[in-house]
């Protein structure tokens, strides 16, 4: 967790991002770093999940590939969705004067790390993590607990 605390920190000052975080597939919340004090992070989380599965299907039904982030402009708001790795996704808010470049170039090493510390924690254990089957009123504890 002081990991995820150190990489999403980091995101969301040189971004300037309001909200940055980490979001299983499936819509659970494992970790979040900045300023929640106006949106329910654990719906967000869920919204966006369900949200960026919906516009990856899309896009393999006209066979693309490699669909990675999903972009979406607000007039105060924006967000940006990006694939982690195979179960885990990145959700940036931040405000419209910032760009969606400029949230990209600095959410691509933070992308990278995550998903080093997702490995790391998934070879800790005797038999591989399955996020679905964790218990989504602690999902930290089931992610990273030590063994």
């Amino acid at each position: 967790m002081k990991s995820f605390d150190r990489i999403l920190g980091d995101l969301v000052k040189k971004s300037e991002a309001m909200l940055a975080m980490i979001v299983e597939k499936a819509g659970y919340l494992i970790h979040q770093w900045g300023n929640t004090e106006n949106v329910d992070s654990v719906t967000f989380a869920t919204l966006g999940s369900n949200a960026f599965n919906a516009t990856q299907f899309m896009a393999q039904l006209v066979n693309e590939p490699n669909f990675t982030s999903m972009y979406q402009q607000g007039e105060t708001y924006s967000t940006l969705i990006l694939n982690i790795e195979e179960n885990t996704l990145l959700v940036l808010v931040f405000g419209t004067e910032q760009t969606v470049g400029s949230m990209k170039y600095y959410a691509s090493p933070a992308v990278r790390q995550v998903a080093a510390q997702i490995q790391l924690a998934s070879a800790r254990g005797e038999t591989p993590l399955d996020l679905c089957d964790m218990n989504p009123d602690d999902v930290q504890a089931a992610v990273f607990k030590r063994v």
